[in-house]
C-alpha cells in the first residue's frame, strides 16, 4: 500500500461504518446562495486540514481531509480517528488540534521507538536523527526524565543519509540485549552516527519502522520534530521551553515596559 492510498482506505472504512440514511430534499441552488449571503458569522477558526477530497460511494458522498482524519457527512463534521463530532469552535482545540492515541488504539511501542525516561506521563516525539531542532528537543528532554517517558520515533525525512541511519539504528533496536539498545539511545541523544555501516542489514525486522513511516504520513507531518503531549496536544518544531509546553503553561505576554516603542519613548524623555 502506498501513502496516497491511506486517506482513501480510511474514507472507505468510515463510509462502511456509518448507518445508511435517506438523503434529505436538496434546496434549490438559488436558495443556497441566498442563505450563504445572509449568514451572520459569529466566529471563525482554521481547521488543521491540508486538503479536501470528495469520496463517492454509491449514493453517499463524503468530503474527507487529505490525511483521512476529518470527514463531512450528512451535515456533520467528524473526527474519524476519535469518532467524535465537531460542533463548536471550542471543539477544534479540544478535538481537532489534538491526537488521542488511546482512542486511535495506537501504541507507541509498535513504532519501534527509542525510550528515554521513566516518568508516568508519555510523550511521543517524531524525529529525524540528523535534524538540529530534534537535537534541541533531545537535549531538553534529558532534564525531564523523572517526570515523563519520551518515545522517540525515527523517520527519515532528510534524505538518503538519514534513511541509512534510521534503518541501521532501527535494526539494532530489534536486538534483544539491553546493551545494544542503550548504545542506540546514546547515539541518538548525542547525534553521533560515526562508524555506522552503509550496507543494508542482512537480518532485520523492519515492520516497526514501516509502521512509524505510515503513522507519520497519517499524521500529515510537514517536518520534525513533531511532539504529542500526554494530553494529546501537538507541536510542530522545537518548543522554546519543552518543560513549559508539556506543562501547558501560557506564554508570558510582553510587558509594556519592555516593548521597543516604550523603550524609545523612555529614552527620549530622559534626554529631555
Amino acid at each position: 500500500m502506498t501513502f496516497r492510498h491511506i486517506p482513501l482506505l480510511l474514507a472507505t472504512l468510515f463510509i462502511t461504518s456509518i448507518a445508511l440514511a435517506a438523503n434529505p430534499a436538496k434546496p434549490a441552488v438559488s436558495d443556497i446562495a441566498a442563505g450563504l449571503l445572509s449568514i451572520k458569522i459569529d466566529g471563525m477558526q482554521d481547521l488543521p486540514i491540508s486538503g479536501l477530497k470528495m469520496v463517492k460511494s454509491g449514493e453517499q458522498t463524503v468530503f474527507i481531509s487529505s490525511n483521512g482524519r476529518f470527514a463531512f457527512y450528512g451535515g456533520k463534521l467528524m473526527d474519524i480517528w476519535t469518532q467524535q463530532e465537531i460542533k463548536e469552535l471550542a471543539d477544534i482545540d479540544k478535538i481537532a488540534n489534538r491526537i488521542d492515541l488511546s482512542r486511535m488504539k495506537l501504541k507507541a511501542d509498535d513504532l519501534g521507538p527509542v525510550t528515554v525516561g521513566n516518568g508516568k506521563a508519555q510523550v511521543l516525539v517524531f524525529i529525524d536523527p540528523r535534524c538540529p531542532y530534534c537535537g534541541k528537543v533531545m537535549k531538553d528532554l534529558q532534564a525531564l526524565q523523572d517526570q515523563y517517558t519520551f518515545k522517540l520515533v525515527m523517520v527519515p525525512i532528510l534524505g538518503p543519509e538519514s534513511q541509512n541511519i534510521v534503518v541501521q539504528l532501527a535494526c539494532q533496536l530489534g536486538a534483544s540485549d539491553a546493551k545494544t539498545k542503550d548504545a542506540v539511545r546514546d547515539r541518538l541523544l548525542k547525534q553521533d552516527f560515526a562508524g555506522l555501516p552503509t550496507d543494508q542489514p542482512v537480518q532485520c525486522n523492519k515492520e516497526p519502522l514501516q509502521k512509524a513511516i505510515v503513522t507519520a504520513k497519517l499524521f500529515d507531518l510537514k517536518g520534525v520534530p513533531f511532539l504529542i503531549a500526554p494530553d494529546g496536544r501537538t507541536h510542530s518544531g522545537a518548543p522554546e521551553s519543552l518543560a513549559d509546553w508539556l506543562a501547558d503553561k501560557p506564554k508570558p505576554s510582553p510587558s509594556l515596559a519592555t516593548t521597543p516603542d516604550t523603550q524609545s519613548k523612555n529614552a527620549t524623555e530622559k534626554k529631555q
